[in-house]
């Protein structure tokens, strides 16, 4: 823990008044038959970091949706420096001073990123919008969390990293009284996490208050003055992080034991046969002279930074881009996969990292986005068959723990960990032989990631052949068999991983 990160019983209040800064009292909220949250009364004070978290499902970003404005609650009220509030949107609450950054992007990717963080607040001289201003601002916003990001650089020419860096920036303006940040390091590098860290605790310091929702355990000891656990919709304790810990914080959420599992190695023999191979893969300005091997049943991780080239190896391998040089061979046939339906032709499908903008379909039902690629197969002469859809979906939704409610739900409905296993049912239903998995269990919780990774270390022990990208190194230890490590668009190594330590696969990589 950082020395001085959290402030002591009694230099929390700093005089501030006495009443909460936001506050919601017997908040319920239905969808349909489905009660999302169950009276829920939660608190925050100013110049605190309120921790929120939960399994998938638990409740969290439909609690958070209410308090921004985003949602009406069914039952309850809000309250607002004791005052009741009504918010019936997120204008309205932003008004009140409480401003929320999502976890998935929201910025507008053609804009500048001056123009994204002061959205619908630029500055107005005689002749319009005073750009000057604008940039000036943003970039004192950006001080504190990135200031190398280039005010007047359009979004989508930065990195994801960067992005969300961006819609921190604009969700803190000096007026904000409230901030809700939902998993705001999920794709941040670690000086960057560490940045934004820095930038938090000043915001605390002067005045405001913060919900904080990870589910990066770790984290939250090191940041929060207080937790709330939510489980079913339910606030079921609120805890101290002085003197609790990551299992009591787990049992909490799960409702019993922590359900991890020790790390159980494939053991794939050198003689499994070799499923794909890259060889010299180069792209310019991604990735240079990348050669690894795949055997059947093996997990192979790819370790690196943000930034090294691991998310664009995996894409080149899938065919959303193409390959300046190099070879990829598929059972040791040489292939050319020019569109992302020539790789799923040859049984090798990618799982993307964003899950919002590459991997659902967000109008669609839960049974309509899982059973996509296998559409087909669920025809009868009279044209879509859906009660073998639904039985197919209720399948897999009990196999990998998905709350869905409805299959018919949208799939929108979903909490993000959720929706990111609905993907990875997609293609396990389509009965791929090959798949690139680029970090599948960001944003979701620790059951959750144990339950996902004993289905792929089930699945390789039956003849699945996975690449697992992650930047999370233990994840990767976790879960491997052998891991490739990249930096900077090259390759560092490829080493087994019984026996490897996080500092050793970083030492390797530094290399």
């Amino acid at each position: 823990m950082r020395a001085g990160i959290r402030p002591t019983a009694g230099e929390h209040d700093r005089g501030m008044a006495d009443r909460y800064a936001l506050e919601a009292r017997h908040i319920s909220k239905w969808f349909g038959a489905q009660q999302a949250l169950k009276d829920i009364g939660i608190a925050l004070r100013a110049g605190e970091i309120h921790a929120v978290i939960g399994e998938n499902g638990a409740g969290k970003s439909t609690l958070m949706n209410v308090l921004c404005g985003k949602l009406v609650p069914d039952e309850g009220e809000l309250r607002c420096g004791g005052e009741a509030v009504q918010f019936a949107t997120p204008m309205d609450a932003q008004r009140a001073g409480i401003i929320m950054a999502p976890q998935e992007l929201t910025l507008c990717p053609l804009l500048s990123v001056a123009e994204n963080i002061l959205l619908g607040a630029q500055p107005v001289g005689s002749f319009g919008i005073d750009w000057s201003a604008t940039r000036r601002l943003a970039a004192e916003r950006l001080a504190n969390l990135d200031d190398s990001i280039d005010p007047d650089t359009a979004v989508r020419e930065l990195s994801a990293a960067r992005q969300q860096l961006v819609q921190i920036a604009r969700a803190t303006p000096d007026r904000a009284k409230c901030i809700i940040l939902d998993e705001p390091t999920a794709s941040l590098t670690p000086d960057e996490t560490e940045r934004l860290f820095r930038f938090v605790d000043h915001l605390r310091n002067r005045g405001c208050a913060i919900f904080y929702i990870s589910h990066r355990l770790d984290e939250i000891l090191q940041l929060a003055d207080r937790i709330s656990v939510l489980r079913d919709g339910v606030l079921v304790a609120e805890l101290d992080p002085r003197s609790t810990d990551k299992d009591e914080m787990i049992r909490h959420m799960a409702g019993r034991v922590a359900g991890i599992r020790a790390r159980i190695r494939t053991g794939v023999a050198a003689t499994s046969p070799v499923v794909l191979e890259a060889e010299g893969l180069t792209r310019a300005g991604e990735f240079a002279d990348i050669s690894f091997d795949l055997h059947e049943g093996e997990i192979l991780g790819v370790s690196g930074l943000i930034g090294a080239g691991r998310t664009e190896v995996g894409k080149c391998i899938f065919g959303v881009t193409q390959p300046d040089s190099g070879t990829i061979r598929i059972d040791g046939r040489p292939v050319r996969h020019r569109f992302p339906a020539d790789a799923i032709a040859n049984g090798l499908v990618y799982l993307p990292e964003d899950r919002k903008k590459e991997g659902i379909f967000p109008v669609l039902s839960v049974a309509e986005n899982l059973c996509a690629a296998e559409l087909g197969a669920f025809r009868d002469p009279w044209g879509l068959n859906w009660r073998r859809v639904v039985a197919a979906t209720l399948d897999y939704a009990r196999r990998l723990g998905i709350r869905i409610g409805s299959p018919r739900l949208s799939v929108s409905n979903l909490s993000g960990g959720n929706q990111q296993k609905v993907i990875l049912a997609r293609w396990l239903l389509g009965k791929c032989r090959i798949l690139v998995l680029d970090e599948p269990t960001r944003g979701i919780d620790v059951n959750a990631k144990a339950e996902i990774q004993a289905l792929l270390r089930d699945l390789a022990s039956q003849g699945l052949s996975i690449v697992y990208i992650s930047s999370e190194l233990q994840e990767l230890l976790d879960v491997s068999d052998r891991i490739l490590i990249m930096h900077d668009g090259r390759r560092k190594g490829l080493v087994e991983a019984a026996g490897l330590s996080q500092e050793e696969l970083l030492r390797i990589g530094a290399t």
